[in-house]
């Protein structure tokens, strides 16, 4: 079954997604006759030299093939067209703003046509989050209906535009007044919830469009989540009116949005109802449900929030498009995301670099990484979770700090808000030994570094202990008191390779406890860093405030803490390298063999082993004598990986008896024969096409061990040679071919360029290629050879 995410990207032509790209600029609308009103959102049009949509002299022309079936007096008496000037050339750009009076929106609801022209998405979701009247499709005073629920929770969260419900059997609820339809509604509505039932949604959807509505949300479920094709073709249709009418769709599937600056709530969740605290941190999540438990999270960390969104099922704005206009909402300075999959790694990787050129900061929670949890997300929302290593490779290229839990992620994104990036290693001291071991073991599981410390900060770190040995985490027992080594926190913390500085205290009286606040705090203000502790009992409120007063934040969650203070350290992104590959021919629709494989992969560079095809026993003999013996005999079997599982692989055989033996065995009419290639290592290397990640290089331990232990390196395309040696020296491969025992030196930058060779044939075959399996690559004192391939086109 096909993803929503993927039904979205099919759906969506070049022609409605050029229509939405240029950027708007702000015009004045006057209807006939009457002053001018108030600005209304704006909308760009092509700057083709073909379109006649210009305005000279103060004179506005307007193509009929955009408005077939309105006059041109009657445009002309509902829009004023502005000419401004842009660019770095000062040319001049177009744009205009649509708004009819109502009885012209009730005409284009007759006609279909739309009310105004597509608009870009970020325009839309400028609307959607500071929209100056929302309306609520299916308004309803049933209190336990959504068409109350979000209704009411505009207004008691502090809207101070217009709010409208649409029902054709109320006049108002609870003082807010309803129409029968939009075109009713006295102002121009911006956008509006749908508490409607999935059946009546599509035509509601069309509704907006002709009313001039710049986006929608749509709260029910019933699509390509239900796993029915009725539901996925609900779905569909939802797309082509988001493309076909220009208005963009948040959902379906979801509860909605939140803005806590301008400030709006349009939405059914618990925290929709709440007034939430104006701060930097933005979440976008696939999981509307979980909004509570994020805000009132962020609530008790004391941060507060920015903009919230539930992208749902996607079917046209992306979590992506919410990322990207976080990225440019100025109030915003850290991007939470919770997400099930992404619909396009490529376009993820750019965000990532243009939120880090604008200081911004992105922390990630991937659900659905196990397979009970990739079966939950597929129930979820339709998309399929794709492979959890590829998301991580991205991630970690992007520059993207990653989290495993819920409390995690908004424990990160309040850090990341107050301190912003830390890069560096962690610096520890407990009150206790056992309390240094504890947090040196949940470093060590969650991939928190711990920092050596320089000479000169353990002699004088050492001078001061009275018994036992210091090291990272410190055991603070061994000093005597606080009172006597007051400046070994300070000490620490200036450490040049420490960028934060984790304590692990537990409740204490004053007499115990107010020399180690002061050290603490004396070295929280010497050395200018993160200064974080962790009360795994708790603290009293007043010993808590004690700790804050010196701008040391309290935590109770070790893990949690430590989840947070690796996002802090995340390294910053790799700038996407330019790789040089020419243009591959076209693959056939079928799996290569493998002497077509290897034969593909040797042209961009790629060792192989010496490979002779043959078609009877007479050439298998005859190439066995020109390569030399002992040499190795395959069956050619179309699209085989596992070849040595089915008695197709025959090695180490030294005469023509031999080979007489294994072609019989074999029985396949065309075999091929390999030199034997000796050496201390086999490896695996390829290429996978990763669902929502886009193509990826692994590398790794191959032969029987590669899907035996699953230690393989993994990097999104493109990657740079640098970023593939860091990436594999974490590995044991990469351990065994940089031990001083291994014999081969060589052998490791052959496997590297072998890896390099490889990304260039993924990248001139791009959208052709599915997938590409080099296993083994034989390491040795010949270096890096592939003596096995398998190249499997796209579908």
């Amino acid at each position: 079954m096909p993803s929503a995410s993927s039904c979205a990207r099919a759906f969506r032509s070049a022609p409605a997604q050029n229509a939405r790209s240029p950027t708007a600029v702000s015009t004045t609308t006057r209807t006939s006759g009457s002053a001018p009103a108030s600005t209304n959102a704006s909308i760009s049009a092509s700057d083709s030299s073909g379109d006649s949509e210009f305005m000279r002299s103060g004179r506005l022309i307007v193509s009929t093939r955009i408005c077939p079936r309105i006059s041109r007096s009657r445009i002309a008496s509902d829009i004023v067209f502005s000419l401004t000037r842009s660019g770095q050339d000062n040319r001049p750009s177009r744009a205009w703003t649509w708004r009819r009076p109502a009885d012209s929106m009730r005409a284009a609801k007759k006609t279909g046509v739309p009310t105004e022209m597509p608009i870009t998405t970020q325009e839309a979701l400028h609307a959607l989050f500071h929209p100056r009247a929302v309306a609520v499709i299916g308004a309803s005073d049933d209190t336990t209906k959504h068409g109350y629920i979000v209704l009411t929770n505009i207004r008691n969260t502090g809207f101070k535009g217009g709010i409208y419900g649409i029902s054709r059997r109320l006049k108002e609820i609870d003082g807010i007044p309803c129409y029968p339809d939009l075109a009713s509604v006295p102002e121009q509505v911006d956008t509006a919830f749908l508490a409607i039932p999935a059946e009546a949604t599509l035509q509601a959807v069309r509704d907006a469009a002709a009313a001039g509505l710049k986006a929608v949300i749509v709260g029910s479920a019933g699509y390509a989540e239900s796993l029915d094709a009725g539901g996925e073709e609900r779905q569909r249709e939802l797309q082509r009116i988001a493309d076909e009418a220009g208005i963009r769709i948040v959902g379906p599937n979801c509860n909605g949005m939140y803005n806590a600056h301008h400030p709006v709530s349009v939405g059914f969740n618990t925290s929709h109802a709440k007034r939430q605290k104006p701060g930097g941190i933005s979440i976008f999540s696939h999981s509307g449900a979980l909004f509570d438990a994020m805000a009132g999270r962020l609530a008790m960390l004391g941060a507060g929030l920015s903009l919230f969104a539930s992208a749902g099922n996607e079917a046209d704005m992306s979590v992506l498009d919410y990322m990207e206009y976080g990225i440019g909402h100025t109030p915003t300075r850290v991007i939470a995301l919770l997400i099930d999959s992404l619909d396009d790694g490529p376009r993820f990787r750019e965000l990532a670099l243009k939120a880090y050129a604008a200081g911004k900061h992105v922390v990630a929670l991937k659900i659905g990484g196990s397979e009970a949890g990739a079966a939950a997300a597929v129930a979820h929302s339709s998309r399929l979770a794709g492979d959890d290593a590829a998301y991580h490779a991205l991630f970690a290229a992007s520059g993207v700090a990653t989290v495993k839990t819920l409390e995690g992620l908004m424990t990160a994104a309040t850090l990341l808000d107050k301190y912003g990036r830390c890069p560096g290693k962690l610096g520890s001291l407990s009150t206790s030994g056992a309390g240094a071991s504890l947090i040196a073991d949940r470093c060590e599981a969650l991939g928190v570094p711990l920092a050596t410390l320089a000479p000169d900060t353990f002699a004088a770190i050492d001078s001061q202990k009275m018994f036992s040995r210091i090291g990272n985490p410190l055991d603070m027992g061994i000093f005597g008191g606080m009172k006597r080594s007051a400046d070994v926190p300070t000490l620490l913390m200036r450490d040049k390779q420490v960028s934060v500085c984790l304590a692990l205290v537990h409740s204490m009286n004053p007499w115990q406890g107010d020399p180690y606040r002061a050290a603490m705090g004396q070295a929280r203000e010497a050395s200018g860093k993160p200064l974080l502790l962790v009360t795994p009992g708790g603290l009293p409120e007043a010993e808590r405030e004690t700790y804050r007063s010196r701008g040391i934040d309290v935590f109770t969650d070790t893990d949690i803490l430590l989840e947070g203070i690796g996002a802090l350290m995340t390294a910053p992104p790799e700038a996407i390298p330019t790789v040089n590959h020419g243009k591959a021919a076209e693959l056939p629709n079928r799996a290569l063999t493998e002497p077509e494989s290897l034969r593909l992969l040797d042209g961009f560079g790629v060792r192989t082993v010496p490979t002779i095809e043959c078609d009877s026993v007479a050439e298998a003999i005859a190439a066995a004598t020109r390569l030399g013996y002992p040499v190795v005999l395959k069956g050619v079997a179309d699209g085989v990986a596992h070849k040595s599982d089915l008695g197709l692989v025959h090695i180490g055989l030294r005469d023509p008896n031999a080979i007489e033996n294994a072609y019989a065995a074999v029985a396949c009419p065309k075999v091929v024969i390999q030199a034997m290639i000796g050496g201390g290592v086999e490896a695996i290397a390829g290429i996978s096409r990763a669902d929502g990640v886009g193509m990826v290089l692994i590398a790794g331990l191959g032969g029987i061990f590669a899907e035996a232990l699953h230690d393989v390196a993994t990097f999104p395309l493109p990657i740079s040679r640098s970023s593939i040696e860091a990436g594999l020296a974490k590995g044991s491969l990469g351990r065994v071919l940089t031990s001083p025992r291994w014999k081969h030196p060589d052998a490791y930058g052959a496997f590297v360029d072998l890896l390099m060779s490889l990304q260039s044939a993924a990248l001139a075959l791009g959208d052709s290629l599915q997938a590409i399996d080099v296993n083994p690559v034989i390491l040795g004192a010949s270096g890096a050879i592939a003596v096995d391939a398998l190249v499997v086109p796209r579908a």
